[in-house]
């Protein structure tokens, strides 16, 4: 009898073991839920991917006034007067991470690429800076004028998108800031202005 009530009181004490050990401890913090820790991420505008369409030239500038006031020779003057309204197709991918933004813009015909870091603005809008740009420098030379040298120092995008969630079609500026130095010593800088009415994803 006493070896039947040792065996059942210590299958009793096991089982009460194994019972207060499968049970919650009430002093113990609540268990982390499973799954996305914020819907504010799923409720970004889904930009990544690639976008396409035409750049147009819309205007240029040097510093604080227009390129005839920035101290550009009449060369460059004309040269740049000729191309405004030119159009010419770019490819814009952009990669999203919350609402940090980093991306690069290719022009198809003429091998200019700059890579952008920036991030999404309020009203359906973003902002990109520069980070570097491959870009060949390009050299204007006019009869009885020094030859004079364009290089991409700089660029910037500003955009806005149709639909806070699903864009599907961008629109805004692109500008690019140029040193121009000249062969007899002159110097300007030059931003072109760019703009874009209809990028979409490609």
């Amino acid at each position: 009898m006493k070896s039947r009530a040792a065996l059942i009181a210590g299958l009793i004490a096991s089982t009460m073991a194994v019972t207060s050990c499968n049970s919650p401890d009430p002093a113990a913090p609540a268990p982390t839920p499973v799954g996305p820790s914020s819907l504010s991420d799923q409720l970004l505008p889904r930009l990544d991917g690639l976008w396409g369409g035409d750049l147009t030239l819309a205007s240029v500038s040097g510093g604080t006034g227009s390129v005839k006031n920035a101290g550009g020779p009449s060369c460059v003057n004309s040269a740049v007067d000729e191309v405004i309204g030119e159009t010419v197709d770019h490819r814009l991918s952009i990669t999203r991470s919350g609402t940090k933004l980093t991306a690069k813009l290719v022009s198809v015909g003429t091998g200019l690429s700059c890579d952008y870091e920036g991030q999404l603005g309020s009203g359906n809008s973003l902002v990109l800076q520069t980070t570097k740009c491959a870009a060949p420098t390009l050299t204007i030379s006019c009869p009885n004028v020094a030859p004079a040298h364009m290089t991409l120092v700089g660029s910037s995008v500003t955009a806005t998108f149709n639909d806070p969630i699903n864009p599907t079609q961008l629109q805004g500026t692109v500008a690019n800031t140029y040193n121009v130095d000249v062969d007899n010593g002159e110097g300007s800088a030059v931003v072109t202005n760019h703009i874009f009415t209809n990028f979409t994803r490609r």
